[in-house]
């Protein structure tokens, strides 16, 4: 129970990072001369992006990658509804309340709140509010063309299936390292994320060599209001 725990909070903390990649688009005007984001289609105040994920995790001692796939809205002014579909539903609800799984039984769990979840939301208000500086005391951020890992075949994304596009291609890639002595240090080793128009995938190496890849696909923005099952989720009035 407590490793299964542990796992859920590793994946939360993904999540999480997922969160502030993807809103980037949306602070893009802060400072377009210095980050990628310049080149991500920005998610106004009135709007929410949907999209489709797949989560392949790389775990040592297993030789396939544990493969999970759903899909996922994400409001700038009201948090993240991640739906897992497959192989197991369940939805995890990210608001400035918290983290909050709920199990296919509709059972709830928090999985995570107090202190080192604001610490969370401070980078993602951070980054929202277009405070680069958040990110470079985190990271040392690194930008680079993607295009040229492609030709030299050195990209890795996951396997082409019903959670991608077709059209992987992409035009700007960042690699993100934690600085020495900062907490987020001891979860992460190295973050690569790539995309478009928008965030299409995120690899999270960790310090024990297992690692995880998010690929991000289907993604529109849409007009606010949220559909109602997803407002119902993030307002916790959901049953």
């Amino acid at each position: 129970m407590t490793k299964s725990l542990q796992a859920t909070k590793q994946i939360i903390l993904h999540i999480a990072l997922i969160v502030f990649f993807a809103m980037t688009g949306h602070a893009a005007p802060a400072r377009a001369d210095a980050m990628p984001a310049a080149k991500l289609q920005q998610i106004g105040d009135d709007q929410y992006l949907a999209g489709a994920f797949r989560l392949d995790r790389y775990l040592a001692g297993f030789e396939q990658p544990l493969v999970s796939k759903g899909a996922f809205n994400l409001s700038p002014g009201d948090g993240l509804v991640w739906q897992n579909r497959d192989p197991f539903p369940d939805v995890t609800v990210m608001t400035d309340r918290g983290i909050t799984r709920i199990g296919d039984d509709g059972r709830r769990e928090t999985i995570a709140n107090g202190a080192q979840f604001n610490q969370f939301i401070t980078l993602i208000s951070a980054v929202l509010s277009g405070n680069w500086d958040a990110l470079s005391q985190h990271f040392t951020v690194t930008e680079r063309s993607a295009e040229m890992d492609v030709e030299k075949g050195v990209e890795n994304n996951a396997e082409t299936d019903d959670a991608t596009d077709g059209d992987s291609a992409s035009t700007w890639q960042i690699e993100l390292t934690p600085i020495a002595g900062r907490p987020i240090a001891d979860q992460i080793a190295h973050i690569t994320a790539s995309g478009r128009d928008f965030v299409d995938h995120v690899r999270i190496d960790k310090p024990t060599g297992d690692h995880d890849e998010i690929t991000l696909s289907n993604q529109t923005a849409a007009s606010l209001p949220l559909p109602d099952d997803i407002a119902a989720l993030l307002t916790g009035q959901a049953q």
